[in-house]
């Protein structure tokens, strides 16, 4: 049924996997697609009480996917950016509870990913990072709800990456655990949260993304998408990108693109 995902149901349990380690699980549209119908199937089925997101390999996720993004027209990049975004906000108000299990790095909208999820449970050897702005594009006020806006700027202005033990001291995930402790942590809460009242699972998260809505969370969201797709046809997005194939660093000048005559 899918063909970029992995779904395993497991009694009460499921598991999502993002399933191209050949890409380092990064995302395309199909990617994205496959998400929202895997976790509209998670909110519809009874059975279903939790689910885990996490990713084949050694990688939760690299972001997207270059091979995809450099040779898409507008028309794919813009149902691209509409499809993560709904990506996202399927995991984020799913009436089930979500956990990631973050085996290994999560990049850009990896890390975009990971953070949509209710829970967030990190190997040790995880880092997390947003480095979009180094391909000139931008991250937005990514975690400013979470971690605070000097933090937020640090994670979005320099694009560095913070490494999963500096991510659970900043709030942004819940825990980190060694890799042989790793499967039976989100195992924990997988079982906790299956055992738990689901309505009011259900109207808890309602009410925390009522008031991340009344901050201006999903504005934020819906506003930050074609801001995104603008500036990767800048000269800068697309000089990052080619920067990227050829294996140099790239030259970034702050023109806009020109108009069409």
């Amino acid at each position: 049924m899918f063909k970029s995902l992995i779904v395993e149901k497991n009694g009460p349990v499921w598991r999502v996997v993002l399933n191209r380690p050949e890409v380092r699980n990064a995302h395309d549209l199909e990617m994205f697609k496959e998400l929202v119908q895997a976790f509209s199937e998670v909110e519809d089925d009874p059975d279903c009480r939790c689910a885990i997101l996490t990713g084949a390999g050694d990688m939760f996720s690299a972001g997207q996917d270059l091979r995809f993004t450099r040779s898409a027209d507008a028309q794919a990049i813009d149902a691209y950016g509409r499809w993560n975004t709904q990506a996202r906000q399927r995991i984020q108000r799913n009436f089930k509870p979500v956990i990631a299990a973050v085996n290994g790095p999560a990049i850009g909208g990896g890390c975009y990913l990971a953070t949509a999820c209710d829970l967030v449970v990190a190997v040790d050897t995880a880092f997390f990072q947003m480095p979009e702005i180094r391909a000139g594009n931008h991250a937005g006020g990514a975690f400013l709800f979470t971690i605070g806006r000097a933090r937020s700027l640090e994670l979005t202005l320099l694009g560095g990456r913070i490494s999963a033990q500096r991510a659970e001291a900043w709030g942004l995930i819940n825990r980190v655990v060694s890799a042989q402790d790793f499967e039976a942590a989100v195992d924990d809460y997988a079982q906790a949260l299956a055992k738990l009242p689901p309505l009011a699972l259900r109207y808890t998260k309602s009410a925390c993304n009522l008031l991340l809505d009344s901050a201006g969370f999903s504005g934020h969201m819906e506003a930050g998408g074609p801001m995104q797709r603008y500036l990767g046809l800048t000269p800068d997005g697309r000089e990052a990108k080619r920067a990227f194939v050829e294996k140099r660093d790239p030259v970034f000048t702050g023109a806009y693109p020109k108009v069409a005559e």
